[in-house]
C-alpha cells in the first residue's frame, strides 16, 4: 500500500510540473539534490535546510533525485537543462522550490522567454525570487 501512494504522489507531482510548464519549452526531467544545491548555491539559508534535513534523516544528497524544469530541444543552448522549480522527496519530506528563470544571449542581454527567436538566441539563464517550502 505504502509503494502504490508513493508511486501516485510522483505521478501526480510529474502531472502537475507538467501542467505547470505546458509551454513548448519546459518539460519535467529528474535532476540529483546535488545538483539542485549547486545550481542554488548562493541560497545560503535554504541550502543550510536541506543539509539539516538531510543529517536528520541520515541521507546523503546524491541519494536523492528531485523533478526540475527541463529546457526543451529547441533551445539551441539551454536544451536538457534543469531550473526551478524543483520538487524533492526528502526522505519523508517534500520539498518545493520556485523561483523565476531569466534567460540571456551572449552579450548579456535578456530576452523574452515566450520570443520563439529566444530558442535560438538564449546562452545562458539565471534563477531568482527564489522561495520553498517544506511539506
Amino acid at each position: 500500500m505504502h509503494g502504490l501512494s508513493t508511486a501516485l504522489r510522483r505521478a501526480l507531482g510529474t502531472l502537475a510540473f507538467i501542467v505547470i510548464g505546458s509551454s513548448a519549452a519546459w518539460a519535467p526531467g529528474s535532476i540529483t539534490l546535488d545538483d539542485v544545491i549547486e545550481q542554488l548555491q548562493d541560497q545560503e539559508k535554504l541550502t543550510a535546510e536541506i543539509f539539516a534535513e538531510l543529517k536528520a534523516q541520515n541521507l546523503k544528497a546524491e541519494e536523492v533525485i528531485c523533478v526540475g524544469s527541463r529546457f526543451g530541444g529547441q533551445w539551441r543552448n539551454l536544451g536538457g537543462a534543469r531550473a526551478v522549480p524543483f520538487e524533492c522527496e526528502i526522505g519523508k519530506k517534500k520539498l518545493a522550490i520556485e523561483g523565476t528563470v531569466h534567460i540571456y544571449d551572449d552579450a548579456g542581454k535578456e530576452l523574452d522567454m515566450n520570443e520563439d527567436a529566444s530558442f535560438e538566441h538564449a546562452a545562458e539563464y539565471r534563477q531568482a525570487d527564489i522561495t520553498w517550502k517544506w511539506q
